[in-house]
């Protein structure tokens, strides 16, 4: 017999832990209520690295497709970290048309707002849908189903429309079935079109995306429904690209770019550009395409908007001085000329872009430094003042990524607000540009202690803040 070899040597494996990782800063959605090919797939969103495949499944000629494109054109561009473009479909209203019989002769009339179609009892369904497509506004509805028998015989899903049409109305109806009898036709709204704060909502743990724009404007959104999608972005870590060619959005104190200002909403990000709507997003595209760019693992990687150049993208040609000042007080980013340099021009009145994204980077990073610390050590960390100096390094190694990146620096302390060791507060600030704080072990309350908490830590930050503009005097002697 022979005997095993354990008991000379024993080895056991232990394997890393499974970590989390950051969520990546570039990744940017964008939702859309145009209609897709079957090559879109079921998944509800599609991924993309450059456009070429947008074409293929909403069509070169859709706005998804355009404003793709502008985001990819961009120089840097959500590459440059590795980020993808997430295509997602807005849920589309849905109505159904029944009828109380099979017809076998005559027609009928289905009226919108703008227009109607007559339709004959034998008229096949893609005849059916080509007639609903000829209305305004309806020119991206699916039809499916056939007529006959039954309360949904037909349904129609309205894409291309932004949340829920009113429903057809029955205009004139000849219809009559094998027996001579009338047969009655009922149009019924059976699904909402999804608004974009709901989608927001469905989507936010589907697929990973940090940035959030659509196809559609302020003005078709409507301010109740962009209020609504910035309060639900303000409490997540993400950010939402609005845009207007509507100057009575940038308007004090009425207008809904003011509004979103004075609601403190500065994670959604105002943008205007008058002229027409495709213009408008498609500088809203290349914006977000642009500024969605910073690899936060790098040396001097974080940048601002202002005075930057978007690819494919001219001047507003509406814009005066009055509406860049009126732009300026409601928090609003333009894209102007400056004596003939193209150039994006910002607002900080509802935080500059840069300060909101970089922020939200840093706060993310340190989410995931605090649980990969907890989560990956194979035995437990002990709630001691050791155990604290390890999980305040995993914070302090983020502090310092983002002073290489530029974010942070050393500087002097200006607020009021201060806490630890106010010495140390002070010169850990002006030599480091961060101060790392926690409350000794020996001060935890006795119920922190019980359900095995860190003893809280306080980090005080100092932004680096940047240049924009300059004021020279020049002083001449003769």
């Amino acid at each position: 017999m022979q005997l095993s070899i354990a008991n000379v040597i024993n080895i056991s494996v232990s394997e890393a832990p499974i970590a989390l990782n950051l969520p990546n800063t570039s990744n940017l959605a964008l939702f859309t209520t145009d209609a897709y090919a079957n090559s879109f797939g079921s998944a509800g969103y599609s991924l993309y690295l450059d456009p070429s495949q947008l074409g293929s499944d909403f069509g070169t000629s859709s706005e998804t497709f355009a404003m793709g494109n502008q985001v990819f054109s961009q120089q840097p561009n959500i590459l440059a970290n590795n980020g993808y473009l997430a295509v997602i479909p807005l849920l589309a209203a849905t109505e159904d048309i029944g009828f109380s019989s099979a017809p076998t002769a005559g027609s009928f009339q289905l009226v919108t707002a703008s227009g109607s179609a007559t339709i004959a009892y034998n008229a096949s369904t893609s005849v059916i849908q080509a007639a609903i497509q000829a209305l305004p506004g309806f020119e991206q509805a699916s039809v499916t189903g056939s007529i006959g028998s039954g309360s949904a015989a037909l349904v129609v899903k309205t894409y291309g429309i932004y949340g829920t049409p009113a429903a057809f109305t029955i205009g004139t109806n000849t219809l009559l079935n094998g027996s001579g009898s009338a047969v009655t036709v009922t149009p019924a709204i059976v699904g909402s079109g999804e608004t974009l704060a709901a989608a927001i909502t469905r989507t936010k743990d589907l697929v990973q995306y940090f940035g959030v724009m659509e196809n559609l404007t302020a003005a078709d959104l409507g301010s109740a429904d962009v209020l609504a999608a910035a309060a639900v972005i303000q409490a997540l870590t993400k950010i939402l690209f609005v845009v207007s060619y509507d100057s009575t959005d940038i308007g004090s104190p009425s207008g809904l770019f003011y509004d979103v200002q004075q609601s403190t909403l500065n994670q959604t990000r105002c943008l205007y550009y008058g002229g027409s709507e495709s213009t408008a997003l498609n500088m809203m595209a290349s914006y977000a395409g642009r500024a969605l760019s910073t690899n936060f693992a790098g040396s001097n990687t974080t940048e601002t908007m202002h005075l930057k150049q978007l690819s494919g993208v001219s001047p507003d040609p509406t814009m005066t001085q009055t509406l860049l000042n009126e732009a300026q007080v409601a928090g609003a980013d333009c894209y102007v000329s400056i004596q003939g340099v193209p150039a994006v021009f910002t607002s900080g009145a509802n935080q500059f872009f840069d300060n909101v994204y970089n922020l939200l980077a840093f706060v993310s990073a340190l989410e995931v430094a605090g649980f990969n610390y907890l989560a990956e050590s194979a035995t437990k960390i002990p709630q001691t003042e050791q155990g604290m100096v390890g999980l305040k390094g995993a914070y302090r190694a983020v502090c310092e990524q983002f002073v290489n990146n530029a974010y942070l620096a050393p500087g002097s302390w200006t607020s009021a607000t201060t806490f630890g060791n106010q010495s140390d507060f002070y010169n850990n600030i002006s030599q480091l540009g961060y101060y790392i704080y926690s409350q000794p072990v020996s001060q935890q309350a006795a119920s922190a202690r019980a359900a095995r908490q860190a003893s809280l830590v306080q980090i005080a930050v100092k932004e680096s803040g940047a240049i924009q503009s300059s004021d020279v005097i020049v002083v001449v002697n003769a």
